[in-house]
């Protein structure tokens, strides 16, 4: 379990004022001070640790986790552990439909790979001008923001980590929907309704995101670990299974050796055994004369 020093350290415990809380946060509330609310540091740990375990069984499989967190303060965060666990994220603009209709959402992706595919070749495009590959760069730079993290999004997707439910609603909404588990830092201004496992947390502080998602980024990186040893052990039983051709070559000789031993002892062997047609005699019917 993470140390509760280091959370307060990074100021997870402050919540924001009574005035602004949701009842539903009522259980993990420690107490206020100055008319702010207060986290109690310890239920955030519990919590951290179980959404941290669920984490590292999705990655064990072999699932993507989605990073969500468009707000200011944690965009520079999600981003960094989503390229460290070389899994899709989305930091600038949730896009309506990334996991109810992938399909649509697809083609701008596909427009970003394509425009990036002509920049980088500019030499093959003679005919293109200058002023034509500047407005081919604007589209890059904002297909980038809006769908250049989900370009590796796989399905099925595993779970969605988001930072602050109130801010990132559609993605909550249309991950219900859709039937997946939700990973959210909920403070004590949201609702935590629709939120598989709940982070009681400071979700405005750059400093404690950065610690809940660093914490959550090692433990779904153990679990992807675990399925990448589990697909190498998979791949080795298939390679034993098949013959190789040393194999084969052994096999071979051996038959060779039983023919030669065979032909020693005068039993009949493949190349000495009559065919069927020479050893089987043909049926003759008698022929009956007419007077």
């Amino acid at each position: 379990m993470i140390d509760l020093r280091s959370l307060i350290k990074a100021g997870v415990h402050f919540g924001h004022q009574k005035s602004r809380w949701c009842p539903k946060m009522a259980p993990y509330i420690w107490g206020h001070k100055n008319n702010v609310h207060l986290i109690d540091v310890s239920k955030t740990a519990a919590q951290l640790e179980k959404a941290a375990l669920f984490l590292e069984g999705i990655a064990s499989q072999g699932l993507p986790v989605l990073w969500v967190g468009t707000k200011k303060s944690a965009q520079a965060s999600i981003e960094k552990i989503a390229i460290q666990l070389d899994m899709p994220y989305v930091n600038h603009r949730w896009i309506g439909g990334i996991l109810s209709n992938f399909g649509q959402v697809k083609k701008s992706v596909t427009k970003l790979l394509y425009f990036e595919d002509v920049l980088e070749k500019s030499d093959k495009f003679p005919h293109y001008t200058k002023k034509e590959f500047n407005t081919f760069q604007k589209v890059v730079d904002r297909l980038q923001k809006n769908v250049g993290g989900i370009r590796k999004l796989t399905w099925p997707v595993g779970a969605l980590v988001l930072v602050d439910v109130n801010k990132e609603k559609a993605a909550r909404l249309e991950a219900n929907r859709m039937g997946l588990p939700v990973v959210a830092i909920v403070d004590t201004n949201s609702d935590p309704s629709g939120v598989s496992y709940v982070i009681p947390a400071n979700d405005d502080a750059p400093r404690s995101i950065e610690v809940i998602l660093e914490y959550l980024g090692k433990a779904t990186a153990q679990g992807a670990a675990k399925s990448t040893i589990k697909r190498a052990a998979r791949a080795e039983t298939v390679v034993a299974s098949e013959v190789t051709p040393e194999q084969q070559i052994a096999f071979t000789m051996g038959e060779d050796e039983s023919e030669e031993s065979a032909k020693k002892k005068g039993a009949p062997t493949a190349s000495r055994r009559p065919a069927d047609s020479a050893r089987r005699a043909p049926i003759r019917r008698p022929t009956i004369k007419k007077d």
